[in-house]
């Protein structure tokens, strides 16, 4: 199967972080989308990510249906049937950007099916998914995160947040360019605080650091991406002072008394088990106050990151995101471009055939969808490949 198993996909991102590279997450919309990022990968000899988003996934359902969770489920479908043919590299599946609105319709269901598929045996339909808690205050955001985190542990899948804002437009939604894009160290530490560095589940962090979604002219973005290295090293160094204890948060989400999958409690929350549970849930603040090792701490990058906003980046700039520890950068813009470009020149090169013009009839095989469908594919597969080569993971497929 080419699309990654949970131990191969834990195995994939941590081997980015320890060699220092990061794979492309390249969002989709379509089947043919899909099968150009594959193509991509394959030709890039690349793992990778292959993601939708919220409008994506209600695309993918047809615009009559409107269906986000159905859309997502067709996606993982067809991947799942598709990717097989590419059994020389790994894939793995991830719905993108979940804001608080649409985590009753979209990312609760998908996990409550992945934890059903898990309890029976299977593997789960999705790898990871993306809490875009960016718009909350930052309690709210780890809260929500919390919850998830539990529920991504039972699924055998990864937690993607993000804390700070992206500016720019995604799907809609809007962030203003300014303070706001620039997440701190104190963020780092209380996100550690609360989620753990592992110990509780695997998740990535999306912190922000001068990142805009879309396609700006030079000079319009500023990023930081040494903000990355300093949230690192005050973590870590958080992590060795034994800074990072907190007795209210761990084992429990803030907002009840369920404790959690890991410390084996039942989550009734009924006084027959109290005693039970003060013992497990002393049992788990004692294991999470446990001091952090080095091999906990990976060479100072406690934080799996990712790189979102990224179109139009210099080369430094996502060659320093890298070394600070992205391991995941989202790539949408220029992917979304390199397809519609080469359609609009197939068009404009063959506009008489494609058009039945001044009472002619055209020339079938040039509006076949197939024929600029090809090309469109093929220019978009050409923009994952130098993406792979950018990030450092072209040639590098684990085996």
């Amino acid at each position: 199967m080419t699309i990654a198993t949970p131990e191969r996909y834990r195995e994939m991102l941590e081997t980015a972080r320890r060699d220092g590279y990061a794979y492309p997450a390249i969002n989709v919309t379509s089947t043919q989308t899909l099968n150009a990022a594959l193509q991509g990968f394959a030709e890039a000899q690349s793992d990778g990510i292959i993601q939708v988003s919220v409008g994506g996934a209600s695309y993918f359902s047809g615009q009559s249906v409107n269906d986000r969770v159905t859309g997502s489920l067709a996606f993982a479908a067809f991947a799942h049937e598709v990717a097989a043919k590419y059994p020389n590299i790994s894939i793995a599946l991830h719905t993108d950007h979940c804001a608080e609105p649409y985590l009753d319709g979209w990312v609760r269901p998908l996990l409550a099916r992945e934890a059903d598929e898990v309890a029976h045996g299977h593997e789960p339909t999705f790898q990871s998914h993306m809490w875009d808690g960016s718009t909350v205050p930052l309690k709210e955001n780890l809260d929500v995160a919390e919850e998830l985190l539990d529920l991504s542990a039972k699924a055998h899948t990864v937690l993607e947040i993000e804390i700070g804002a992206v500016g720019g437009e995604e799907d809609g939604h809007r962030a203003d360019i300014d303070e706001k894009l620039y997440s701190t160290p104190a963020d780092g530490i209380e996100v550690a605080r609360r989620l753990g560095l592992g110990e509780r589940g695997t998740y990535m962090a999306a912190f922000t650091f001068g990142n805009v979604h879309g396609a700006y002219k030079p000079g319009v973005v500023k990023l930081r991406p040494e903000l990355l290295g300093e949230i690192q090293r005050e973590v870590a160094a958080a992590a060795k002072a034994g800074k990072l204890c907190s007795s209210v948060n761990v084992g429990l989400k803030s907002s009840d008394t369920k404790v959690s999958r890991d410390s084996g409690i039942s989550e009734s929350g009924s006084s027959d088990d109290s005693d039970l549970r003060i013992t497990a849930l002393s049992s788990a603040i004692s294991q999470t106050n446990r001091p952090y090792t080095d091999a906990d701490l990976h060479d100072n990058k406690p934080f799996m990151l990712v790189f979102h906003g990224g179109s139009g980046s210099t080369k430094g700039d996502i060659t320093a995101a890298v070394h600070y520890g992205v391991v995941k950068m989202n790539i949408d813009t220029d992917t979304q471009y390199a397809f519609t470009r080469a359609v609009a020149g197939h068009m404009f090169e063959h506009y008489d055939s494609v058009l039945k013009v001044d009472g002619e009839v055209g020339e079938k095989r040039y509006y076949d969808p197939r024929s600029w469908g090809r090309t469109a594919e093929d220019a978009m597969a050409k923009r994952v490949v130098e993406a792979c080569v950018e990030l450092g993971s072209a040639g590098k497929a684990l085996k």
